[in-house]
């Protein structure tokens, strides 16, 4: 099966997910491919026609952007899983769980049927956190399990209040990046993954560097080359990388290895996977994003340069 990157939006009960979907859908996934699998098909709340003739997928709506909405039961996942994907041809799955849903078995479905975890995103209400927490105990879970901590209707708090909150949510979970928004209007780039796919599309050709910035204060640092790396020595700097970047990923050649790998960093989680036979890669390029000055993105470079395997010198 095609592996496609997966990001499973998680929050408890009333936190703001469908929000956060309707205005990522509309707003910041143009031209993306998207199949949004839900176990509420109507709470979406976006026209579109029923597609039918998939015989593991419960529905399907095709959504005005292109893109495509469906439900599916635990039961038959793996099978509606791999139809999706062999007959909508996504760029990208986004999995909305129930609110009462633990992030970490769904990560280990996704995972065993054979497709990477892109990032797990936490939407946690910011007025309600405390009271979610006493009526359930898998808010913590989802917490702890994120990559991303989406703080939702921060215009129902103080200002102290959130950044209370916010300090609960970093010793709670001191790996995620917490982003604030209302009515789940929040940057979408950085959430799924879409920021690193278009810089790295737009890399230079190998052997060169790229690096550049955005208003936000988002940079984007770039590095490739023909040569092929000592695996080891890529995993260090992968497993060191500083909190200030939050994503990577890209395509890395191995000395020794026949295939290539694909690794994924998303705040502090690494994955690497390998590419099937006939996927050919000639070069490593990778992209990195976050909070990079020019004397990170200069320690970067120095420590990928030091990967390049001797022998292939």
């Amino acid at each position: 099966m095609k592996r496609v990157a997966v990001d499973v939006v998680t929050g408890f009960l009333g936190a703001g997910k469908t929000s956060l979907l309707r205005h990522v859908l509309a707003n910041g996934l143009e031209g993306e491919k998207v199949a949004v699998v839900m176990n509420e098909l109507g709470d979406i709340g976006i026209d579109g026609r029923v597609v039918s003739g998939l015989e593991h997928v419960e529905a399907m709506v095709e959504l005005n952007s292109g893109c495509v909405c469906c439900t599916i039961d635990d039961f038959r996942f793996d099978l509606a899983m791999r139809e999706v994907v062999e007959t909508v041809d996504p760029s990208l799955i986004i999995i909305e769980t129930t609110g009462v849903a633990d992030p970490g078995p769904v990560v280990d479905r996704v995972t065993a049927c054979g497709m990477g975890i892109d990032a797990v995103i936490t939407v946690v209400d910011a007025a309600a956190l405390a009271r979610s927490r006493r009526r359930s105990r898998v808010v913590d879970r989802q917490v702890k399990g994120a990559d991303f901590l989406v703080v939702n209707k921060t215009d129902l708090v103080s200002r102290a209040r959130l950044a209370w909150l916010r300090r609960k949510l970093a010793w709670s979970n001191p790996r995620a990046l917490i982003m604030d928004c209302e009515q789940g209007a929040v940057d979408s780039d950085l959430l799924f993954g879409v920021a690193v796919k278009r810089r790295r599309e737009a890399a230079v050709g190998p052997g060169k560097n790229e690096s550049r910035g955005d208003a936000d204060g988002i940079s984007t640092f770039s590095w490739s080359t023909k040569r092929p790396l000592d695996r080891r020595s890529f995993e260090k700097v992968l497993a060191r990388l500083p909190g200030a970047v939050y994503r990577a990923k890209g395509f890395v050649r191995f000395f020794g290895y026949e295939w290539a790998c694909l690794f994924n960093f998303t705040c502090g989680r690494t994955e690497l996977n390998w590419l099937q036979l006939g996927e050919a890669v000639a070069s490593t390029e990778a992209v990195f994003i976050g909070r990079i000055d020019d004397r990170l993105k200069s320690k970067l470079a120095a420590r990928l340069d030091r990967c390049i395997h001797r022998e292939s010198e």
